[in-house]
């Protein structure tokens, strides 16, 4: 089993804080969603919406990963936790002032953006600095298997108060669920770095996190294919608005039922990940492939079908291989990082994902409104495919990070 990682008492709380904060944080994503949906009813709207709250990523995700490598890692937990507080905050006095408009939502969408380019190299870097090196592989696992644990609850929990009591509701809640964290944070002994007294600037710093990347082939092959994957599958699960309401017409409850069909999926992935050997998998085995090419067809199935339990059967599928690979690249390209840059490397890593995930949705949401959703779905599965075997093969004979 792959769960050494619980053996440390600061990470068992460090695990406590975050399962709450991050079921808020899968209410307070439902909630933008919806409203973008609500206020726009373009598909183009919402991939947009959904591409900003992660395109800051692209551009400052490194800034905040070489700062990550140099500062005091529980003071960023607490501004990044801060942070989406006041993003749930602000939106409740919108909606209560009745001021919830295209241009709040992209100015709103924009700041979650920015808090999450910060918060990525933070998590990535708090929960291994809180174990042994070699309970690491077992930090991803459970960080996983608590991400998509909420991601099953939190969707379906969302639209259920959305239609029932409204989005201020539902704000308030993640709001409440983002508290705990402001009293475990203070209890946590994070691993301290080995800092250099050299001066260096922090684009040296975002450099050498960048050289670091592109000299070993291994890592570049798993970038590369965590773009793939992110753009062919995980971009999916963007716009969930546009199939629920768009395809089906089964308003907020069905976003809820859509979304949390996807969390089912990444929680049997997480479950089976956390379940299994702590030992290195090789990032480029034909089981992994294999998981890539099927989430590619699920994902492409969920964008064309007509039917509402294909649609669901397509969500879990979609979920279940995204959740998988992410596990498996991350665990692999975090065992060989040394602690003062594991914060650069795993915010390239972020931004190679999340990036791709906003461009993924943008380009999906306008291809869906251009051409249609079958052309969109079908174009995107036959050009991820083809590029996922041709990294396999210039993958073959690596093994490890070198």
């Amino acid at each position: 089993m792959n769960l050494i990682a619980l053996k440390s008492p600061s990470y068992r709380r460090y695990l406590i804080g975050s399962a709450a904060a991050v079921n808020g944080l899968w209410i307070l994503r439902v909630v933008v969603t919806w409203l973008a949906w609500e206020v726009a009813q373009s598909a183009t709207f919402v991939g947009l919406i959904a591409a900003l709250t992660m395109l800051p990523t692209m551009i400052i995700g490194p800034f905040f990963g070489a700062l990550m490598d140099r500062s005091n890692i529980i003071k960023a937990a607490y501004c990044t936790n801060f942070g989406m507080i006041i993003a749930a905050f602000v939106a409740i006095i919108a909606l209560f002032s009745d001021t919830v408009d295209p241009i709040f939502l992209i100015i709103l969408a924009i700041y979650i953006g920015i808090i999450t380019s910060a918060h990525h190299p933070m998590r990535l870097s708090l929960g291994p600095r809180l174990v042994q090196q070699n309970q690491i592989s077992s930090v991803s696992a459970l960080a996983a298997l608590n991400f998509n644990t909420a991601r099953v609850i939190s969707p379906f929990i969302a639209g259920t108060i959305i239609e029932y009591f409204g989005a201020m509701a539902a704000l308030i809640t993640a709001i409440i669920l983002y508290l705990p964290n402001l009293i475990i944070f203070a209890t946590l002994e994070p691993r301290k770095l080995k800092v250099s007294t050299e001066y260096q600037s922090i684009i040296a710093a975002i450099e050498e996190g960048i050289s670091f990347v592109w000299s070993r082939k291994y890592l570049r092959l798993i970038f590369l294919v965590s773009a793939i994957y992110t753009i062919s599958i995980r971009s999916i699960a963007e716009i969930l608005p546009v199939i629920a309401d768009g395809t089906f017409s089964k308003g907020a409850g069905g976003l809820g039922h859509l979304a949390a069909a996807v969390g089912v999926g990444s929680l049997c992935a997480a479950f089976l990940k956390a379940m299994g050997t702590s030992e290195r998998v090789p990032a480029f085995n034909i089981s992994i492939m294999f998981i890539a090419a099927f989430g590619m067809i699920a994902a492409w199935t969920l964008t064309i079908t007509q039917l509402w339990p294909i649609a669901l059967i397509s969500a879990t599928c979609v979920g279940f291989s995204a959740t998988y690979l992410g596990v498996s690249f991350q665990a692999e390209i975090q065992a060989d990082l040394y602690d003062n840059i594991r914060g650069r490397v795993m915010s390239l890593w972020g931004m190679v994902t999340l990036g791709s995930m906003s461009v993924g949705s943008l380009l999906l949401g306008w291809m869906a409104d251009t051409v249609g959703v079958f052309i969109a779905g079908s174009s995107l599965a036959i050009c991820s495919l083809i590029c996922l075997f041709y990294i396999f093969i210039k993958s073959l004979g690596l093994n490890k990070i070198t």
